[in-house]
């Protein structure tokens, strides 16, 4: 699961002036279990809950419940980002794969400690990358939140 090797991920980098957050934007599907979010309680209750089955370890920060966060980063359901200490982007995803923020993050800490002494300018790159799908583990989590959202997912 993503959310344990993210965990993980940011343990191993928290000592290297890397600080990793878990942003809690909407319910991706909503169902009988966990609703659409219509007040910052039910958001709050809904992020403990996906906490606590997710053994998530990071900190969870809410967006508000117009989503100012979510619309600013792209209004994806898995988006991952490394934001540099001058609010550069240096990093984006639009799904989470740990192996591959790892990487990203190794260049970025590497680059900086060697900046000045080699030289290095920033450039960006774009590529696609590849990730595991795993249709059993994302109807399960349909399933935890109901009903419903294994209908408006599947149209069964």
């Amino acid at each position: 699961m993503a959310a344990l090797a993210m965990d993980d991920l940011a343990d191993r980098y928290a000592d290297r002036g890397v600080t990793s957050v878990f942003i809690y934007t909407r319910e991706a599907h909503p169902g009988e279990h966990y609703r659409h979010h219509t007040t910052m309680d039910a958001k709050r209750a809904n992020a403990r809950a996906f906490r606590d089955h997710s053994r998530v370890r990071r900190p969870i920060l809410l967006d508000d419940l117009d989503g100012t966060i979510h619309r600013a980063y792209g209004l994806l359901p898995n988006t991952a980002w490394i934001i540099g200490g001058d609010g550069r982007i240096l990093y984006k995803a639009n799904w989470t794969v740990a192996a591959d923020i790892e990487a990203a993050l190794g260049d970025i800490v590497d680059a900086g400690a060697r900046r000045v002494r080699d030289r290095l300018v920033p450039m960006q790159t774009e590529r696609v990358g590849w990730r595991r799908n795993d249709p059993r583990g994302f109807r399960a989590g349909l399933e935890r939140s109901g009903p419903q959202a294994v209908r408006d997912f599947y149209g069964e």
